[in-house]
């Protein structure tokens, strides 16, 4: 299964959740009936129940308020994603620049991972916490965060630290984070039942009134009875609230093993990881107040609950490791070798010497090919890692020490769009970054450039994806002064060229959303309704990317892959234009995920008919995924072997 099948389960799922928790409610409200039938509607001569109609409409529509007003509230305070959820635990972001090496060790290992699976580079949260464990949290890849317990980085080496990164990335990449934020606002609305009736009894004492106020004296007891009643139902939404987090947790946690294998092909990894928490006297326990509450999206089980949200540890061991003899090790140990685990081997992984054979080049290349990218999106292997690694030590160690802090991140960027031939443009560019931006920003721009001109297309859409945790630590108000200023440099030639287009379309996806609370689409469009906008942008892949060779073959490659018809013929030059293309893509974020892999597996027809994939294609390529909100591994512009 790959992202977009993923996703658009996900999206099916989002209707098993609103099932169950209907079925939570109409069980909630039926308690409340009876319990309101038994001391409201009795006869007084036989002492029988008597069913009001009138009194069931009322408890109903009070019970769909109360519940469904709680859930969309606790929603609502989470739409700020993953970095609301991380900090309600007590976590505090990691800065990127940080020279703590443990620190140092874990986004490095983030960072290759979103590089490798084509998502932004998410923000890393660490909770002061012994245990071991780890969460993914965010509406979509765009805002989220990952945070980590101190256990964790203290106790774990690279091997078992990458494997469990893995396992959160795929709940990242498989659309298990918006889930688990809707099922947190889910479960807040049907315990507010036993939170109202815990209310009640708390309050119930003071309206005793004693002697003096008879009439006070009995609504306090009728307080304290109705509050015991809610409480002791409020149980009911708890028991339905862990049918819920079981039904729609445990497998997932399976499948997020089974994609770390995948996606390290080092089994050792994560189940050392698990065997670790298995021998730790505090496990992966959790103690921050609000660790109940979200229990369903860490790593290991965080809270002792009777419907777990996990398997059990030893059966995740076995899957992964059938030949485990059921011992753990020592609880107070600390991460084994920890220098053997930085070695110099391309990725980390357990077993690579580091030494490049040609079978290992062929796989890394085979993965940068347009149609296996896509194939691959959300399914990174151990090679797109490596590959990732392999662009990220290319850059030099001055750049990417830029991009981990904000101030150089807006420097590289505002570099990334200076003006290459035309030395008019490039110093009004720089006139307008004298004027829009703080003291020395243009000199620190002037020195980015110079590092930039030898980077190859992917190594510049990698730092610009670097950047992003260190951007969002920018103020709102300093997010859109810089945004301005982009603006400002692209506009600053009067044209827009294909590059410029496809960066600030991923500069829009990586921190545009996490500012303005946006988030990417679950969209329910077809094909066949934006048929002319897939043409267009399959024009404009054609038009620019064949190097002087005939546009019309490559165009009716891709057109093949999403219509059967004959009659559609390849836009005019005047309709591929730039600005057509934002429009086109911003209206093809509405297809469902299989039609946008649809989309996709087109465009990679139209690249690979001439066994080329040009830089601009690469770039259109690259723009139209990010517009699209589909997470794309690397792909490499070159021949097509």
């Amino acid at each position: 299964m790959d992202f977009f099948e993923h996703q658009d389960k996900a999206r099916r799922n989002t209707g098993l959740l609103i099932l169950y928790f209907g079925l939570a409610v109409l069980c909630i409200f039926g308690a409340l009936f009876c319990l309101a039938s038994y001391f409201l509607s009795r006869d007084p001569y036989t002492t029988k129940i008597v069913w009001d109609l009138g009194l069931a409409v009322q408890i109903a529509l009070g019970t769909g308020l109360l519940v469904g007003l709680g859930s969309l509230y606790k929603i609502a305070t989470l739409n700020g994603g993953g970095k609301v959820v991380a900090e309600s635990l007590g976590g505090n972001p990691i800065y990127p620049g940080t020279d703590d090496p443990k620190e140092k060790r874990l986004l490095n290992i983030v960072e290759e991972m979103a590089i490798a699976s084509g998502t932004p580079v998410p923000s890393v949260y660490l909770m002061e916490e012994k245990s071991i464990n780890a969460f993914a949290a965010g509406h979509s890849p765009e805002n989220a965060v990952i945070g980590v317990t101190r256990g964790c980085i203290d106790k774990l080496n690279r091997d078992q630290l990458q494997g469990v990164m893995a396992h959160e990335f795929s709940h990242i990449l498989n659309g298990d984070m918006r889930m688990n934020i809707r099922l947190i606002g889910v479960l807040h609305g049907i315990l507010l039942i036993a939170g109202l009736g815990y209310f009640l009894m708390r309050i119930a004492p003071y309206l005793g009134g004693g002697r003096r106020n008879r009439d006070s004296g009995g609504l306090g007891i009728a307080l304290l009875v109705t509050g015991i009643g809610m409480l002791a139902i409020g149980y009911v939404g708890a028991f339905f609230g862990g049918l819920i987090k079981a039904a729609v947790t445990r497998q997932r946690e399976f499948l997020a093993d089974a994609s770390a294998v995948q996606f390290t092909r080092n089994p050792q990894g994560i189940s050392g990881a698990l065997k670790k928490i298995g021998g730790l006297s505090e496990g992966s326990r959790i103690e921050a107040p609000k660790a109940n509450e979200c229990s369903h999206m860490f790593f290991g089980t965080s809270v002792a609950s009777l419907f777990a949200t996990h398997p059990k540890i030893e059966k995740r061991i076995r899957r992964i490791d059938p030949n485990w003899k059921g011992s753990f090790p020592g609880s107070n140990n600390q991460a084994e070798h920890p220098g053997t685990t930085e070695f110099v081997g391309a990725a980390g992984f357990l077993g690579d010497t580091g030494k490049a054979t040609k079978s290992k080049s062929k796989a890394e290349t085979e993965t940068t090919r347009p149609q296996n990218a896509i194939r691959s999106a959300g399914n990174p292997t151990q090679a797109h890692v490596k590959h990732a690694r392999k662009v990220i030590t290319k850059t030099s160690s001055a750049l990417l020490d830029q991009v981990r802090e904000p101030f150089g991140a807006r420097c590289v960027i505002f570099a990334l769009l200076l003006d290459g031939v035309d030395k008019v443009v490039r110093d009004k560019q720089f006139a307008l970054l004298l004027r829009q931006t703080e003291r020395g920003s243009a000199e620190e721009t002037e020195k980015a450039s110079s590092r930039l001109s030898d980077l190859s297309c992917e190594q510049k859409f990698a730092l610009v994806e670097m950047a992003a945790p260190a951007l969002t630590l920018l103020s709102p108000g300093q997010y859109a002064a810089f945004r301005n200023t982009v603006e400002h440099l692209v506009a600053a030639d009067n044209r827009l060229d294909l590059f410029e287009w496809s960066l600030r379309k991923v500069i829009d996806h990586d921190l545009g959303r996490r500012f303005s609370k946006r988030h990417s689409q679950h969209g329910s469009t077809s094909i066949r309704r934006l048929l002319p906008d897939c043409i267009l942008v399959l024009g404009t892949l054609a038009r620019h990317g064949q190097n002087g060779m005939a546009p019309e073959p490559s165009f009716n490659a891709g057109i093949s892959a999403i219509s059967r018809s004959k009659t559609l013929s390849l836009p005019s030059v005047e309709k591929c234009g730039v600005a057509q293309l934002n429009e086109a893509v911003t209206r093809l974020e509405r297809l469902t995920p299989l039609e946008k892999r649809s989309l996709l597996e087109a465009c990679s027809r139209t690249i690979d008919f001439d066994g080329k994939a040009t830089e601009v294609e690469v770039q259109i390529l690259r723009g139209v995924a990010a517009g699209i909100s589909c997470p794309l591994p690397l792909v490499v512009a070159g021949s097509i072997d």
